[in-house]
């Protein structure tokens, strides 16, 4: 029905009054990268999101590190409406996000877009887990602990673990400082997602000496890279330390070398599709 910049996305926004929409948050290239359902400015609000400090963390720091990316690129974000509604017709808005969000697909699922949940209100399908207990408390939704599950929700929409390799910051005995592990270790998957979610937390670039932090904020949940990852992470040659009094300020310090580490194990358009390019 309509696409085009911000300030034209405006004008259109205002001949809608009192209808629901659906709409898309687009790259310059045209490629969408976040769904949502909207009412009035609705759908600008997510720039002035990006663009604001954070001091207890992101509800989607995905989609938020994309539009920084955007913008620190000099390009402009690009807005889509896909469909109006009447305010009695709020279930087929929600049906019809739902839809193009299956269309597209989401990070996890090697699609484009940047949501955490699947549309209708649901937050389920963040990423494959067991049924089983032990792999529920590991890498899946835990019901009894809803710290817990909001972090392994977050990792999740970086890749599938075995193993969250984030914590609840107050779900760890002690947070130790870091020393490099004492037996052989080599560059993992799971070390890689620990970085890039204090990357993806933190709104860090990952370019030559960035620093990332060892604890974030995420939806008002304080997490770390635990213990054990920390010390691989330094092992595998991952990333240097950049030591503090306070282990939990500790930050991990990448060179060019290292990030292409990382690349080698997830892959570039990884880290851009997450803005961290």
């Amino acid at each position: 029905m309509f696409e085009g910049s911000r300030t034209d996305a405006e004008a259109y926004l205002r001949s809608l009054t009192g209808r629901y929409y659906v709409y898309l948050l687009c790259r310059p290239d045209g490629r969408p990268f976040y769904v949502g359902k909207g009412l009035k400015k609705r759908a600008l609000d997510h720039e002035a999101e990006a663009l604001r400090h954070h001091p207890v963390g992101e509800s989607n720091p995905f989609k938020c590190n994309v539009i920084r990316k955007i913008v620190r690129d000099g390009h402009t974000v690009r807005y889509r409406i896909d469909s109006t509604y009447d305010p009695v017709d709020q279930s087929a808005c929600l049906e019809r996000e739902a839809a193009l969000i299956r269309q597209y697909g989401r990070l996890h699922e090697g699609g484009c877009l940047t949501n955490l949940a699947g549309g209708l209100g649901s937050l389920s399908g963040a990423a494959p887990f067991s049924l089983e207990r032990h792999s529920a408390t590991l890498a899946g939704m835990p019901d009894d602990n809803p710290a817990r599950t909001t972090l392994n929700r977050f990792l999740q929409g970086i890749g599938p673990v075995g193993s969250v390799p984030i914590k609840p910051i107050n779900q760890i005995a002690r947070v130790l400082p870091t020393t490099p592990h004492s037996s052989a270790r080599s560059p993992t998957i799971r070390c890689a997602y620990a970085l890039m979610a204090g990357a993806v937390a933190s709104g860090q670039l990952l370019v030559p000496n960035c620093w990332i932090p060892r604890r974030f904020f995420y939806e008002g949940i304080e997490g770390i890279i635990e213990n054990g990852v920390a010390r691989d992470i330094l092992k595998a040659g991952m990333a240097s330390l950049v030591s503090a009094q306070d282990p939990k300020d500790e930050h991990f310090e990448l060179d060019g070398r290292q990030i292409e580490i990382l690349i080698g194990l997830v892959g570039e358009e990884v880290l851009i599709e997450r803005g961290l390019r």
